[in-house]
């Protein structure tokens, strides 16, 4: 049981790591007159999704081999979904 929630704790600070090698924004300078279309941020493609999944994934096996790959694929998922729809 130690073991799981050990390997559970991990994976969530690797997730975070991932989160934070990020580079940086700058932002855009302001438009006037924007609608309410243009401020919306694009939506990621598929195949952007499924590279952050296969990176995620790929790193946090590196980082926890005796995790089963699928319990990383669903977590791995569900990050990117999280990203991808911002609540």
């Amino acid at each position: 049981m130690k073991r799981a929630a050990f390997a559970l704790v991990t994976l969530a600070a690797s997730t975070v790591a991932l989160g934070q090698q990020t580079a940086p924004r700058t932002p855009a300078p302001p438009r006037t007159g924007a609608t309410r279309q243009e401020q919306t941020a694009p939506r990621m493609s598929e195949t952007d999704k499924l590279t952050l999944i296969n990176d995620c994934t790929r790193q946090v096996l590196a980082a926890h081999p005796t995790v089963p790959e699928k319990d990383v694929k669903a977590y791995c998922e569900d990050k990117v979904k999280s990203y991808s729809f911002p609540r």
